[in-house]
């Protein structure tokens, strides 16, 4: 395959310094990739958007440094970027609210397809990009533009030509743009499948990256083919939507795509990364990264790859955490959605984790999880980062069976042991804040300090709101005294309902 490329993306909350980058391209190329991409979206420092460049955001000028080192090993740099769906960044920057499509929380995540000042401002990113990266390759995004048609001007035009309609109208000219300054245009394939009339539009010099993250992308890629347009097919570690990550089902859909892309007569692979951030880190998954360019460009069993990107200790380690002790728990297991993280890091309430956990957690399933923890610490140096995500899971078991204590103790009366569990499962949750320190000093999330910051404030308040109780009379439920809706005196608890709040 002329095409062995893998994504990183710098956009969800990471700030990579430029000697990490250049580590990255040489162990990519070391492992057999020949083109790393850098998924951006509002973490560029973009001239024509200078509002919306936060704290560590990649910069021009490191750009075309990283360009001139990876050209020096062979290697392509190529820039990701999104220009309609997956805005939310500059939508939700001070000076962005006017490009969002429409309704959802703060305006949703998608720019407007038809104000000619909307289309102006992504033509803007899109030349603030070419004027960094020397690839031939930019890739315009264009995935999960599921707001389309809300806003009235897009409502008007979907109604006249469809949704596909307004999707081809928007992306083919933004297509041409990049042609014409002699570089080609690729887009993401999920909605050109969705509305496969757009494709007519469509320059035939796009390539697109057809990802299929669930199931074999051979029809897909087919559809595409055939209509004449060349495919990289994209499968993904799957990380977003784990505890840390589905090892196995990753590994088969990596392993899909490439049968499939070769059969096919597709370019290549572009192995996609998302989402490293709410308690995970790309420190935890470099040698995954790494041994899938083994895996692609070689043919190296997995096992085999594993072990030389992160040593045996980490191949160990990983199958532990990332294939036994998802399939233990109901709650982890492959199929949910990132259930611990999303409970934990993203609700902002630590009391939602052990509302959706507890029944489980809190017996023999729980005994396990933690055994399996002390196991697979037992195969790495003190130093190796998937430390932390073996610790998350143990310290999050930890936590839930300290709630369920206190909820047992206030269940009696005994206000003064509710609260020292309360604090000794905060203690617990503190556990994680060292790991969370070096994933912000190494560039990952510096957000996510703050988000730990935020739940272990959330237990004080509630160890607060416990010792203001009156020893005895009337007392709120626990769970309502542990919801961050509640208000003091609201006997029926009208705001912490689950179908309220």
């Amino acid at each position: 395959m002329p095409f062995i490329g893998w994504s990183m993306d710098v956009a969800r909350e990471q700030s990579p310094s430029e000697a990490r980058l250049r580590d990255v391209l040489a162990r990519s190329r070391t492992a057999g990739y020949n083109a790393v991409a850098l998924y951006l979206e509002h973490r560029f420092a973009y001239p024509s958007a200078p509002w919306a460049a936060g704290a560590g955001c990649l910069t021009p000028a490191v750009v075309r440094r990283l360009a001139t080192d990876a050209r020096s090993q062979s290697l392509r740099l190529v820039p990701f970027l999104n220009t309609l769906g997956h805005m939310e960044g500059f939508i939700r920057s001070a000076g962005g609210a006017w490009l969002a499509e429409g309704r959802g929380r703060f305006g949703g995540v998608q720019m407007c397809a038809t104000r000619p000042e909307c289309v102006a401002f992504a033509r803007g990113l899109v030349a603030d990009v070419l004027g960094a990266f020397d690839d031939e390759w930019m890739h315009l995004g264009g995935d999960e533009t599921r707001q389309l048609g809300q806003c009235p001007a897009c409502a008007e035009r979907v109604a006249a030509v469809g949704a596909g309609g307004l999707y081809a109208e928007y992306f083919a000219p933004l297509c041409r743009f990049v042609l014409e300054r002699g570089r080609r245009p690729c887009l993401w394939g999920d909605m050109l499948l969705q509305h496969p009339g757009a494709l007519d539009a469509i320059p035939r010099q796009t390539v697109i990256f057809d990802w299929q993250y669930f199931k074999r992308p051979r029809e897909s890629t087919a559809v595409f083919r055939q209509r004449g347009f060349d495919v990289v097919c994209c499968p993904s570690l799957q990380t977003y939507n784990a505890g840390w990550c589905f090892l196995p089902a990753s590994q088969q859909n990596i392993d899909d795509h490439a049968a499939d892309a070769r059969a096919a007569g597709a370019l290549g692979v572009c192995v996609t990364t998302w989402e490293l951030c709410w308690f995970t880190a790309y420190a935890t998954i470099w040698p995954l990264i790494y041994a899938a360019g083994r895996r692609l460009a070689h043919g190296m069993p997995w096992a085999e790859a594993l072990a030389t990107e992160g040593g045996p200790g980490y191949a160990a380690a990983a199958e532990i955490v990332g294939e036994r002790i998802p399939q233990l728990s109901e709650f982890l297991r492959p199929g949910t959605w990132r259930s611990l993280r999303r409970h934990l890091a993203m609700s902002l309430d630590p009391f939602a984790l052990w509302r959706a956990w507890r029944t489980e957690v809190c017996g023999q399933v729980g005994d396990e999880l933690l055994r399996l923890c002390d196991e697979a610490d037992t195969h790495l140096p003190d130093d190796n980062p998937l430390h932390w995500a073996i610790n998350l899971h143990r310290v999050a078991v930890r936590w839930v069976r300290a709630v369920e204590q206190a909820a047992g103790a206030y269940a009696v009366g005994d206000l003064s042991s509710c609260v020292c569990h309360l604090r000794e499962g905060a203690d617990w949750l503190a556990r994680l804040r060292p790991g969370l320190e070096r994933v912000a000093a190494d560039g990952g999330s510096s957000a996510d300090v703050p988000r730990l910051d935020r739940l272990i404030g959330e237990v004080m308040r509630v160890c607060q709101r416990l010792e203001g109780l009156p020893a005895a009379g009337h007392r709120p439920a626990f769970e309502t005294l542990v919801h961050d809706a509640y208000i003091p005196g609201d006997q029926a608890a009208w705001c912490t309902s689950p179908d309220v709040h």
